[in-house]
């Protein structure tokens, strides 16, 4: 008797499934080695300000720690209008036309309608996310909207997807965070999981175009090509929120993720 497994024989979860970028990168975040590829990973079980380029709009503004398994928390309580708090690694991750290049984050926003924000990489200078950045390869979201956009740009020029789940349009929900309790974890509700998987000329079977594979939740939202990039300076990893007006607003971020091949 002939039997036929289109994904193989695995016993690594969520194989062909597409339940993550990552599904088959043990955790924690396991790699080939430092000749292989570069990894970078953080939970947000701590947050060392020193290691960060923070943007700090406010009085009262903060970046830190919170709630059940680790979030990165910015925002304000009282916000002034256009505040911006945000945080900014350094100038290390370049795109290559030859490399595989990974990216996840899970994040949540209290009130989506008041607020912009930027996740993923961009050029130093970028520090506002109600306007997209000059140079980039991350998510956007802009306010009185609740779609998300993911955006490839080099000069102020490129290519935008509006981020489907299920071949709709995905609609952000504004996040509350449970009390906690014997069965519940304190932690922000309606997150989205956003990632981007570059994939160079020949990764899949009749690819004949550089593209992003773009995830939402786990689950494929669609391709896009890759004709605008900015293939010629390094990127920060950058986390943005940007507040609309004085409403309180927060921007928690569970995880960032990412792998590039050398």
């Amino acid at each position: 008797m002939t039997t036929h497994f289109s994904s193989g024989v695995t016993n690594v979860p969520g194989k062909g499934q597409a339940t993550s970028l990552f599904s088959g990168i043990k955790q924690p975040l396991i790699t080939g080695g430092e000749d292989k590829e570069v990894a970078y990973q953080n939970d947000w079980v701590n947050y060392f300000p020193d290691e960060w380029d923070i943007t700090s709009g406010g009085a009262s503004d903060y970046q830190l720690v919170d709630y059940a398994g680790g979030w990165l928390r910015l925002g304000d309580g009282a916000p002034a209008h256009t505040e911006v708090t945000g945080i900014s690694g350094k100038e290390v991750w370049n795109y290559n036309a030859n490399k595989l290049w990974y990216y996840e984050t899970r994040i949540s926003l209290s009130d989506v309608s008041e607020a912009n924000y930027f996740v993923g990489f961009a050029d130093d200078a970028f520090v506002d996310p109600s306007v997209v950045p000059v140079n980039c390869i991350g998510f956007s979201h802009l306010e009185a909207t609740t779609t998300i956009q993911f955006l490839s740009r080099k000069d102020s020029a490129g290519t935008s997807f509006t981020m489907l789940e299920a071949g709709s349009t995905f609609a952000q929900l504004d996040a509350t965070v449970a009390t906690q309790d014997a069965t519940t974890f304190e932690m922000p509700s309606n997150s989205v999981r956003l990632g981007f998987l570059f994939q160079p000329l020949g990764s899949e079977r009749g690819q004949t175009a550089l593209q992003y594979k773009l995830f939402i939740n786990g689950t494929v939202s669609g391709t896009q090509a890759a004709t605008t990039v900015p293939d010629d300076i390094a990127l920060e990893l950058k986390i943005f929120i940007e507040h609309a007006g004085t409403t309180a607003n927060d921007l928690d971020t569970d995880y960032i993720k990412t792998v590039q091949q050398r």
